[in-house]
């Protein structure tokens, strides 16, 4: 079994195992919401997930994402997680995934919609790591356009953007999402997201069901979990996977 079919989960999927937290998903969901940090505000989150397959399972342990308000409009985010996997009938191994950096500008901004564009860009590990599952070996470039339209107490969020692999195999990352607050401190929140290659022959789609319960004004406690819903034939089907994260602003 090669071991970075444990990866192969969808395109959109292998990059949030990569570059997890804010430069591509609003925590604790796979998708970003078009939010940005104050100017000089800074946002810290110490994750750990696990996505299982029936050829093994992946662990990011710890994940580190720290973003940085720019302007009124705009934020920088850097991840690294540090990967553990433990494929079925051989032996674990772990190493650092992929480095990321991200950008967002929200370019719309109102009391209903908000709009943003969020290029993120992880760096290919080596070839001898890749090999052994822990990341990729080929840069990753995202461009995703995020949007969040309020509706009474419900959010609704969607994300659409263009996957391009330095090694080729480009392809598309969606997804969409509902949030509502339950009592004073949690928001509830479901999610549907998926990848396709450039010409949907191939594509997949998982979900999440989550929450954010503040803690206090300036910590967060975070948490999904989720399955996987489609494959292409012959792909490897996600089982489940659970992201827990603290989340700190200051």
């Amino acid at each position: 079994m090669n071991r970075r079919v444990l990866r192969r989960i969808s395109i959109l999927a292998l990059l949030i195992a990569a570059i997890p937290g804010r430069l591509l998903a609003g925590p604790p969901l796979a998708i970003d919401d078009p939010g940005v940090l104050d100017p000089g505000q800074w946002e810290f989150i110490a994750a750990v997930t696990v996505a299982s397959t029936n050829d093994g399972d992946v662990y990011q342990a710890p994940i580190l994402d720290v973003s940085f308000g720019l302007t009124p409009n705009t934020q920088a985010s850097v991840v690294l997680p540090y990967v553990f996997v433990d494929p079925k009938n051989e032996s674990s191994d772990s190493d650092f995934g992929n480095l990321a950096i991200g950008y967002k500008w929200r370019f719309i901004h109102n009391d209903k919609l908000q709009v943003s564009f969020a290029p993120a860009y992880a760096f290919g590990i080596s070839v001898g790591a890749a090999l052994r599952g822990v990341g990729d070996d080929t840069d990753i470039l995202f461009l995703p356009l995020n949007a969040q339209y309020e509706i009474g107490d419900w959010s609704l969020n969607g994300e659409w953007g263009y996957v391009s692999l330095q090694s080729g195999g480009d392809g598309w990352g969606y997804g969409a999402a509902l949030s509502r607050p339950v009592g004073q401190r949690t928001a509830m929140m479901f999610e549907i997201y998926g990848g396709a290659d450039t010409d949907f022959d191939n594509d997949d789609l998982n979900f999440h069901i989550g929450f954010d319960t503040e803690l206090r004004p300036d910590f967060h406690l975070l948490f999904s979990a989720g399955s996987g819903l489609r494959e292409p034939a012959g792909a490897t089907k996600l089982d489940f996977d659970i992201f827990f994260g603290l989340q700190y602003f200051r």
